[in-house]
């Protein structure tokens, strides 16, 4: 965990469960880092639950081409699996947070892969206020 007083490059934040938000915010967060950036993400209550619940699915206006996606990803050979982004992130130093009081609130703190940190609220408060860039939307 970072410390406070200590400023990140970018944040970013992952606030929807849905594969099209959460597999785009780790590409950039990836590329980011390997362009040396200093990126940490953070995934809000949606997305936590999403991670919990091992539940993924496409929001409503992509859903209509998951057939595709998913046959073109296949071929392509890039995975759907978000589990799979999540461990390359962290295999790359990508710091993954995860708001506690959220995950307590819903009940899922058990449930919250290992690769994700639970941060005191407080605590992603200063990340917002010490980061240079929060990039969110996603």
């Amino acid at each position: 965990m970072k410390k406070r007083g200590t400023s990140m490059d970018i944040l970013i934040q992952i606030n929807s469960g849905n594969l099209d938000t959460i597999i785009p915010g780790l590409i950039m967060a990836t590329r980011l880092k390997n362009e040396g950036a200093d990126v940490s993400v953070s995934f809000q209550w949606r997305a936590l639950i999403a991670f919990a619940e091992g539940h993924f699915e496409f929001s409503p206006s992509v859903a209509r081409y998951a057939t595709k996606i998913n046959k073109n990803a296949e071929k392509m050979g890039l995975p759907i699996d978000p589990m799979k982004f999540l461990e390359g992130a962290k295999a790359d130093g990508i710091p993954l947070y995860g708001c506690a009081v959220e995950a307590a609130i819903c009940g899922i703190k058990e449930k919250i892969p290992q690769e994700i940190e639970l941060m005191e609220e407080s605590d992603i408060t200063n990340f917002l206020l010490e980061a240079k860039k929060v990039i969110s939307g996603f």
